[in-house]
């Protein structure tokens, strides 16, 4: 499978079986901190009790997301970036820590992005 058949696969899943999410990055500091928002399709799942392990905690949710809208974004601006710690996705309006975000790579091309969020 090419990168391009990989994300346009996860693109239809999530079009269909997603759910619409804000992907945040937070700038500046004290009152001059500013939401860098874009608008993604997430796939949002909690840990089960048995998957609790490694830094994973009960209430932490597993977030697949693809690279489509962030690249057509060019979120957070320049430079690109994927998400972090540190970010955040709003999902349901309740806003969740990114805990870790790795991007899963297929030909040095970011073609899924699994996070763990929390809060």
């Amino acid at each position: 499978m090419t990168p391009a058949q990989a994300i346009s696969a996860l693109d239809r899943h999530l079009a269909t079986g997603g759910q619409d999410a804000v992907l945040r990055r937070w700038t500046g500091t004290g009152s001059a901190r500013t939401p860098i928002d874009v608008p993604v399709r997430i796939r949002a799942q909690d840990y089960r009790v048995e998957e609790l392990v490694g830094g994973i905690e009960q209430g932490d949710t597993r977030v697949v997301l693809s690279p489509t809208q962030i690249v057509a974004a060019g979120w957070p601006g320049p430079p690109q970036g994927w998400p972090r710690p540190g970010d955040a996705v709003v999902i349901a309006g309740r806003e969740r820590s990114i805990i870790a975000a790795p991007p899963q790579v297929v030909d040095d091309v970011v073609v899924r992005i699994d996070m763990v969020v929390r809060g």
